[in-house]
């Protein structure tokens, strides 16, 4: 394995704890009786690691030159 595939499936490996937490912070929102302020600061979080597994992504497609496919 080269260093761009090595560094790109440690970043995939980032990106993908990134959607997890989301998966967290979403059963967090499910919970009756939450109160509204922390239910949008749980939404800008979400927002957050949002964008930054989509970051993450784009580094796996430059590293790795490999890019998703179009159905």
């Amino acid at each position: 394995m080269n260093l761009n595939d090595y560094i790109a499936a440690e970043v995939a490996k980032n990106a993908a704890g990134e959607y997890e937490a989301i998966e967290g912070y979403m059963r967090l929102l499910s919970i009756q009786g939450i109160s509204k302020e922390l239910a949008d600061d749980i939404r800008e979080i979400i927002g957050d690691e949002m964008n930054h597994g989509e970051k993450l992504a784009r580094w796996v497609i430059k590293l790795s030159g490999i890019t998703p496919a179009k159905d």
